[in-house]
């Protein structure tokens, strides 16, 4: 019987294990850097609005949403930058694998794994601000110039989907 390929397979104790084509170590390693800027903009930037939504929609009460983004929101970036660190860095331990080479391979402990899906989850999050993704199904043309953004989103999807996939096992 032929098994079917899994980008995430579980690993020895509470360890997962990625396997990834060296262009897609390349996308992910592109990532800390452009959701880096992200995190640090502006305010009035809709995708990091996205990443950092109000925590008081009632618009009276701007004095809790005031000590809210004082007292909670450097937390919430840390955390952030913490995970594009994670993410990097064992980007960096990828270990070639196949039988030609054709695979790189990566054993994530639980906080990394944690850190992949919030770094996916944030990268999906801002690049579907960007891009105005809604829940209706969308057409493009190969030509139409965001063809490749979508791309790439979809292809975002489907790994953060495999994650889940393989953590609810």
């Amino acid at each position: 019987m032929f098994r079917r390929w899994r980008r995430f397979r579980r690993g020895d104790g509470d360890a997962l294990v990625v396997s990834l084509q060296p262009e897609e170590v390349q996308l992910l390693e592109s990532l800390p850097d452009q959701l880096r800027s992200v995190i640090a903009g502006s305010d009035d930037d809709p995708a990091r609005e996205r990443l950092f939504p109000r925590a008081y929609l009632d618009p009276t009460a701007e004095a809790e949403e005031r000590q809210w983004q004082e007292y909670v929101h450097p937390d919430l970036v840390e955390q952030r930058f913490d995970a594009l660190t994670t993410l990097a860095e064992s980007l960096g331990r990828a270990q070639v694998a196949g039988r030609d080479g054709e695979w790189r391979e990566i054993t994530l402990a639980p906080d990394e794994v944690q850190a992949w899906l919030g770094v996916l989850n944030d990268t999906r999050l801002v690049l579907g601000s960007r891009l105005g993704v809604t829940e209706e199904e969308r057409v493009l043309d190969s030509d139409d110039p965001q063809a490749p953004a979508y791309a790439f989103y979809d292809w975002l999807t489907w790994v953060q989907g495999d994650l889940v996939e393989e953590l609810l096992g």
